[in-house]
């Protein structure tokens, strides 16, 4: 089989099958490849306010009505009902001691949840990613774009226009195509292809993953309100989030579905928890459960589902190309990295970066202008990922002092808050930087914030009265970006969502 297109894109993830929609409606010819086919386990689901942002304004922008609804749960429930997602009203985190109960306190101390909406209706979504996945895929083949999936690409021949060579199935196949785009996230084919060396030696955060779907798995509340804790006062539903059991040298993700599924995974730091050759995915994961008993009773009933099959594991997680594009190619920012799901930035960046590349090729298609643009774009994913990282990196260290992580993680959500504020108001463009990369005055305050975490951590566990003066310094750096009222202590670490 040969085909022929202006564009091609490696992977129909939700970014790379976004990208063929975008492009198809700026009238580019594209083709999407991807070796393997939907419904498939894939894990990455949880959306965030920018992200539904970005997602309504793609829509508008490039009149893709069918997608519009996704941006929120009450318009995805009201049009799709029968596609699962989660809600997602915002963000929970719960620090648990090994070997000891999780015992709730009367002054919130080891809980903190920050709303991301104050409805329902408005509220983020985590995202089934089998069956979003393969809704997305459905819409480009009913727009006519041509998907090639179970299809093992080979080698990539010339420029000008490129030639891929492989098989779909048993057949052979050639595909040239002027512009690539490398949307396979892990994947890593075009990078590998053009011999693009890594640079992950230059990332901080170092962290691993064991991880599933499950069914069986019940809900954090009701245990907690067992073991009295005041649920009353938290400002949404702490399993409607992306829930954060957090313990020494990592923590747990808890994403909930409506279908009855579970998506759920350990994140642990390389330096606490090295890797053992010895255990499998199952026997660390009990082991895991065994040293954190309330985390072990909520999951006493789970199962693996058969799309997952059994646990996973990984090794480090943490990679990074030292290009991430070219005069005729481009990486999603998820193919050109991969970081960790603390704090949920991975979608909410893919978006971002299909955003900015789809500008790039509707404007200056065929113009010299082109590889500029291009060279932007790789300069403000590197200006994005060292952000990220710093602030993640950071987030580790805390978990040792929640005292300290619950006052340093503003410093983060104090900037994405701001980001989607200002979007809102038109303040701040699609050609931003994500998190505002691009502003000196936030990355100054984030590098103060960060150097007076790691000073204070090196002192050892700080007292009630130390970690108020902390959390005075993050209110001082945050000022002029908390537009939330963030770090104020008569929230006692509960932040409902200000209007």
């Amino acid at each position: 089989m040969q085909l022929a297109a202006e564009i091609a894109i490696l992977g129909t993830g939700f970014g790379g099958t976004l990208t063929a929609l975008l492009l198809h409606r700026l009238g580019r010819r594209v083709v999407l490849i991807d070796r393997g086919s939907h419904p498939r386990f894939l894990i990455g689901e949880s959306s965030t306010p920018i992200a539904d942002l970005v997602w309504q304004q793609l829509c508008s922008r490039y009149d893709l009505p069918d997608l519009a609804p996704l941006a929120h749960w009450g318009t995805w429930q009201q049009t799709y009902p029968q596609l699962p997602c989660g809600l997602k009203r915002g963000f929970s985190y719960f620090r648990h001691q090994p070997d000891h109960e999780f015992e709730p306190q009367s002054d919130y101390a080891n809980e903190l949840l920050v709303a991301a909406s104050n409805r329902d209706q408005t509220a983020d979504t985590h995202w089934y990613r089998p069956e979003f996945d393969q809704f997305l895929v459905a819409q480009a083949r009913n727009e006519g774009i041509v998907v090639c999936e179970r299809t093992t690409l080979d080698s990539i021949a010339g420029r000008e226009p490129w030639r891929l060579q492989g098989r779909q199935r048993d057949e052979p196949v050639e595909i040239q195509a002027d512009f690539l785009i490398d949307a396979t996230g892990a994947g890593g084919f075009l990078p590998q292809q053009l011999h693009i060396h890594s640079r992950v030696e230059t990332l901080q955060t170092r962290s691993r993953s064991v991880f599933g779907h499950f069914t069986g798995v019940d809900c954090w509340g009701p245990e907690l309100a067992r073991r009295e804790g005041c649920v009353a006062n938290h400002p949404f539903p702490c399993d409607d989030a992306a829930l954060h059991h957090v313990i020494d040298g990592g923590w747990m993700y808890v994403l909930r579905f409506n279908n009855g599924v579970t998506s759920a995974g350990f994140l642990l730091q390389l330096e606490h928890h090295a890797p053992r050759a010895d255990w499998s995915a199952e026997t660390e994961w009990q082991w895991l459960l065994s040293r954190y008993p309330a985390i072990g009773r909520q999951f006493a009933r789970a199962q693996t589902t058969p799309l997952c099959g059994p646990l996973r594991k990984t090794g480090r997680l943490q990679r990074r190309w030292a290009q991430a594009a070219g005069a005729d190619w481009a990486l999603l920012p998820l193919s050109a990295y991969g970081l960790d799901a603390l704090h949920s930035t991975g979608n909410a960046h893919t978006l971002r970066g299909v955003e900015r590349l789809c500008d790039l090729l509707g404007s200056d298609w065929g113009q010299p202008q082109l590889a500029d643009g291009l060279a932007r774009y790789d300069a403000q994913l590197v200006r994005e990922i060292d952000l990220l990282d710093q602030v993640v990196a950071a987030c580790y260290e805390a978990f040792a002092d929640f005292r300290l992580f619950t006052s340093f993680a503003m410093i983060y959500f104090a900037g994405a808050i701001f980001s989607e504020v200002s979007r809102r108001q038109r303040a701040a463009g699609p050609q931003a930087d994500f998190l505002l990369a691009d502003q000196p005055d936030y990355r100054e305050r984030v590098d103060r914030t960060v150097a007076e975490l790691r000073r204070r951590l090196a002192q050892g566990p700080s007292t009630a009265a130390q970690g108020e003066d902390f959390r005075a310094f993050v209110a001082r750096e945050i000022e002029p970006y908390n537009v939330a009222g963030l770090c104020d202590p008569n929230r006692r670490n509960m932040y409902p969502y200000l209007d």
